[in-house]
């Protein structure tokens, strides 16, 4: 009997052992066959997350069926970003080429013997700088730090654009996958949700929780930052356009992207210019844009967002500006939306972590 109950015990270890090798193996091929489209399928989470309580409204509110909330859902997302990518994709290129061109032109050293070396606190302070640098604080090095600044900027932004063109096929691709995922995950969001819970380990009470979590930071970064950073980007560049700075569609495109960063948001694309408005003997122009840009902010950031978003997510701001720097550096682009993703799900975590701890210990 004990040798039988051995044998099924070694049995039973080298079947559990077989299965787990083989779970683990078929888990990373489904890694590498899901890996091109990894973020075409996050991208879509967080579209269907965002859109939640859209597909929510059309569906128990208005009394459509799934897949023709799926379908509606996939159409606004076309309009609100397929059509203004394609629209943008064209005039950034020539923009961003355009501006460097008038920059070379205009940052002569008359100019810059004018502005950074008159009397005055900033010509000191760019002096000192430079000597700590170990750098000759002169016309031409500054003339050449700025101009290959600007080169190495609007290159990046140049190529970058034309790798979108150059690739278009890869990007249509692409955003056709993320419709796709979009439209299972809204049509047959519950049987997709029931899946993955029944494969986590954790109680359906914190399941619930997470996606709760997942889907209210979504619908703060996209919509409410989004809101938000069309209205700033698009109301200050009206200051800009006032002001007669060009390229105007390049800047507004930068300061939504900008906004979507707390604490600093369109202040670096604002501030520079207001300082050259200033250094060119404008600074009635500099005192308008800068007060009109700083208004618009103020008015957004501690007005407009807190009354779209609510109470839905409560995260340190600090905490969330350094989430969006660490997500551009790691991700590119797309850590706009991935850093508060991933510090709102940790901070999630670390709650049950207390709520479970604090239980165990009563």
């Amino acid at each position: 009997m004990n040798k039988q109950l051995v044998q099924a015990m070694v049995q039973t270890k080298h079947s559990n052992f077989t299965f787990l090798m083989g779970y683990l193996v078929l888990f990373m091929l489904m890694g590498l066959l899901l890996w091109p489209y990894l973020h075409a399928v996050i991208f879509a989470g967080i579209l269907t997350g965002a859109f939640h309580s859209t597909s929510h409204f059309l569906i128990k509110r208005l009394g459509m069926n799934t897949t023709t909330a799926a379908g509606i859902i996939c159409v606004l997302i076309v309009t609100a970003l397929f059509v203004p990518i394609v629209f943008l994709t064209k005039q950034l290129s020539s923009e961003a080429f355009t501006l460097y061109q008038q920059l070379k032109v205009n940052l002569t050293e008359e100019v810059l013997e004018d502005v950074f070396f008159g009397e005055g606190y900033i010509p000191r302070l760019l002096q000192d700088l430079f000597t700590i640098l170990d750098m000759d604080y002169n016309v031409t090095t500054l003339q050449g730090l700025i101009l290959d600044t600007a080169k190495s900027t609007s290159t990046y932004v140049f190529d970058t654009i034309n790798g979108w063109i150059s690739n278009i096929f890869v990007f249509l691709f692409q955003f056709l996958i993320m419709l796709v995922v979009v439209f299972s995950l809204i049509s047959e969001g519950e049987a997709i949700k029931q899946f993955f819970l029944e494969l986590s380990p954790l109680p359906n009470d914190e399941e619930e929780l997470v996606i709760k979590k997942f889907n209210q930071m979504n619908y703060v970064s996209l919509v409410g930052n989004g809101l938000g950073g069309c209205i700033q980007g698009g109301l200050a560049v009206l200051g800009f356009w006032w002001v007669g700075i060009d390229s105007l569609l390049l800047w507004m495109t930068v300061m939504i992207i900008l906004a979507f960063i707390p604490l600093v948001g369109i202040s670096i694309i604002y501030v520079p210019a207001c300082l050259y408005l200033y250094f060119n003997d404008r600074s009635v122009d500099a005192l308008v844009l800068f007060s009109w840009c700083t208004f618009i902010s103020l008015v957004v950031e501690n007005w407009f967002k807190p009354r779209f978003v609510g109470d839905r997510v409560k995260i340190n701001s600090t905490l969330v500006f350094l989430s969006i720097i660490g997500g551009l550096n790691v991700f590119g682009l797309v850590g706009i939306f991935y850093g508060p993703l991933i510090i709102s799900i940790f901070l999630t975590f670390v709650n049950l972590y207390h709520k479970r701890y604090s239980e165990d210990q009563l």
